[in-house]
């Protein structure tokens, strides 16, 4: 948060960008004509000033041509010398032969040394030279036509040193009105263009800010109305297009949501009305599972009653056939009574939780194989069971009824005389608490892994046709973990055994700050505590 505000603090808008870039705009554009006005102004001058000196040394060179011809004339080519010097710009005049010696020359300043060396050189090329801003060196060659023979013959030659400060000094001055103009143009030019920009991009671009601004707000009533036949303006137009666009899309979301308003109060009070009358039927199924339990489980208790009576009472008397068929009357009511109490306890299962608590599914499970102890060591089962286990947060019974339930099944569907084994695993597999109860047993085929979770419903194979099971077992499996949003299916082709997996969600099964009470009455809990269904 405190670095959004300070890169907001920071942030440069376009107000501010175009004022940056107008102002370098504008400074480039004054100093690159300043630069471009004094390149042409000092290359006029330098210019002028050559030309100047080299009419110099044309007049000075026609002027002494005769003399330097003339032997003796030394004097009047000094005189002719010296009257060139009263010019302001003029510094050093020399006269050299065709050797190059000088023969006159004329100084008008304490500098006639340093002139001398440059001087006493050959002439015979025309040569111009800047020595430094303030210094112009000039040689001209003075030629004598033969008239008799049409030819040219060098007879010496002109050495001018031309003072160029003037030149420098109009230069400054140039460049300083050049400074001076452009700081003028910078401004004056930075805010009028400042002023142009605001009301040419500025000023509508900060409208359309004002209108989104209002639409952000829900008034979608909210126009540019601009106006103008440029990028902006065409730009405008569009935006008011689009904003009427939304204030249509607005007005039909509206009313669709009053419609959506309309059929979801409407489903609400159906499902209101389903979830009354499904409270109603799961009390009356309630009420006719208790009928169901009491009306069954008494005639078969009094017909279980009587055929114990008739087997103590008349035992010597009745035949075999007779007491076989008694003991038969009361292994089926016992099975019938076991069925009506396993079906009682599944109806339960969603209605009626039971108290939950901390259970240590490590204890738990070697609970459950040491109910098991007999059965595995008669068939030369092995069951293993994982070191590393959880703790949920859970009912006790309904959790050791998952449990027991898979491991009663592995046990009775295995069909190896010898070398069968059970294997209980876990792991934490992301949100969930995945267990896994395998086998090498018949396994399953694929077709039935989903109809063997349903109430009376069992696998179909030769392996199972000899095992006794009410098909109860895995539907209470699957019942109980979807109370713990969780789920169970299995793994398994036909020969290669069976893998059972339950998973429980783990925010489902942690334990609360407090313990809920128990939502159960006294008989109902009793019954849970005390009965572990088991069956497949």
């Amino acid at each position: 948060m405190k670095e959004s505000r300070t890169t907001s603090h920071w942030r440069i808008g376009l107000q501010l960008k175009s004022a940056i870039i107008l102002t370098l705009v504008v400074m480039g554009v004054t100093a690159a004509g300043g630069w471009f006005y004094y390149d042409t102004a000092r290359t006029s001058l330098r210019s002028s000033d050559w030309r100047h000196a080299a009419r110099l040394a044309k007049v000075l060179g026609m002027a002494g041509r005769h003399d330097l011809q003339r032997a003796g004339r030394d004097s009047l080519l000094r005189d002719l010398a010296s009257d060139l010097l009263r010019m302001d710009n003029v510094r050093y005049v020399a006269l050299v032969d065709a050797r190059g010696l000088v023969v006159a020359s004329a100084c008008g300043d304490a500098d006639e040394p340093r002139w001398a060396t440059l001087v006493n050189k050959p002439v015979a090329v025309s040569t111009t030279r800047q020595l430094s801003d303030d210094v112009l060196v000039l040689t001209r060659p003075i030629v004598a036509r033969n008239v008799t023979w049409y030819r040219q013959r060098l007879v010496g030659g002109v050495r001018i040193v031309f003072d160029t400060r003037g030149t420098t000094a109009r230069l400054v001055a140039v460049q300083q009105r050049i400074m001076t103009v452009a700081a003028v143009i910078v401004l004056c030019g930075i805010p009028l263009g400042y002023v142009l920009v605001w009301g040419v991009m500025l000023k509508p671009i900060r409208r359309l800010l004002a209108v989104t601004d209002r639409l952000a707000r829900g008034d979608f009533s909210a126009r540019s109305e601009i106006r103008r036949g440029d990028e902006i303006g065409r730009l405008a137009v569009k935006f008011d297009s689009m904003t009427a666009r939304l204030a249509q899309v607005h007005e039909e979301l509206l009313e669709a949501n009053e419609q959506l308003e309309r059929k979801v109060a409407e489903r609400t009070e159906a499902l209101q009305v389903a979830n009354l009358r499904l409270r109603s039927e799961m009390t009356e199924k309630e009420e006719f599972l208790r009928a169901v339990s009491h009306d069954l489980n008494a005639p078969l208790r009094n017909i279980a009653g009587m055929a114990t009576l008739a087997m103590m009472k008349w035992r010597d008397k009745l035949p075999e056939e007779v007491i076989a068929r008694l003991q038969r009357i009361q292994a089926n009511v016992d099975q019938e009574t076991s069925l009506i109490a396993e079906l009682l306890e599944l109806s339960r299962i969603r209605t009626r939780p039971q108290k939950r608590e901390n259970v240590q599914m490590g204890e738990l499970l070697r609970t459950v194989a040491e109910t098991f102890d007999y059965e595995l060591k008669s068939r030369g089962i092995r069951l293993e069971l994982a070191e590393d286990m959880p703790v949920v947060h859970a009912e006790r019974s309904r959790i050791r009824a998952i449990f027991q339930n898979l491991i009663d099944n592995a046990i009775k569907y295995m069909h190896r005389p010898e070398g069968g084994w059970i294997r209980v695993e876990y792991r934490p597999n992301g949100r969930m608490h995945e267990f896994a109860v395998s086998d090498n047993g018949p396994g399953v085929k694929p077709d039935e892994h989903e109809r063997i979770f349903c109430v009376f419903r069992r696998a179909g194979n030769a392996a199972t046709a000899d095992v006794e099971g009410r098909g109860v077992g895995l539907a209470t499996v699957r019942s109980v973990v979807s109370n713990y949003d969780g789920r169970a299916w299995v793994e398994s082709e036909p020969g290669q055994g069976a893998t059972f997996f339950v998973a429980l969600g783990i925010e489902n099964t942690q334990p609360p700050e407090e313990d809920p009470e128990a939502q159960a009455d006294a008989a109902d809990c009793e019954f849970q505590a005390d009965y572990h269904p088991v069956g497949g």
